[in-house]
């Protein structure tokens, strides 16, 4: 009973989700299979309605993609390295996180570097380096993360994405709480 969390004693733990889940799923596919019946697609267009770009629903992704049961459609398909880049110019569930990091990413470099005192004897110029390290950090990695996420070199490219994701987090809070403590 203790290795239960109060969710599943409850009933409405994980067990319970993939149920719910799998029952989402099926309603969908059916749903689907009805509306593609009546309705003819272009030719060459994908799910994402623009041709060679077909979104994939939650079921269909690699179990390593598979972490958020709650967004079931707009996945990206495994792709090459451009083909990661090119989805920059459509629409699908990673574009809101990757355009925001990605603009804050830039917003850093084009501003920040302006505001440091590089003329300013080592001691400033050194805390200025960790400082803009520690800014651009969590913006890169996760930038870097939710834009090749789906590559085709699969689960072991992905897991040290989000070891890059994570460890930009860590330098910045490392980084700025030594800064702030001196």
């Amino acid at each position: 009973m203790f290795d239960m969390s109060i969710q599943e004693v409850n009933g409405k733990g994980p067990k319970k989700r993939k149920k719910s889940l799998e029952r989402i799923c099926d309603n969908e596919e059916r749903e689907g299979e009805a509306a593609s019946a009546s309705t003819a697609p272009e030719p060459g267009a994908g799910a994402g309605g623009a041709p060679g770009r077909q979104l994939l629903h939650w079921r269909d992704m690699p179990q390593h993609l598979q972490f958020n049961p709650y967004v079931l459609t707009g996945y990206r398909p495994l792709q090459s390295w451009a083909g990661c880049v090119g989805s920059l110019f459509y629409f699908h569930n990673e574009t809101i996180n990757i355009l925001t990091h990605g603009v804050s990413l830039v917003y850093i470099l084009a501003v920040l570097p302006g505001l440091l005192p590089w003329r300013s004897g080592p001691g400033p110029w050194f805390l200025s380096m960790c400082h803009l390290l520690g800014a651009l950090a969590p913006w890169c990695g996760s930038f870097l993360y939710h834009l090749f996420m789906n590559h085709t070199r699969g689960e072991q490219l992905y897991h040290r994405l989000l070891q890059l994701d994570m460890l930009g987090i860590w330098v910045s809070q490392s980084i700025e709480y030594e800064i702030i403590s001196e």
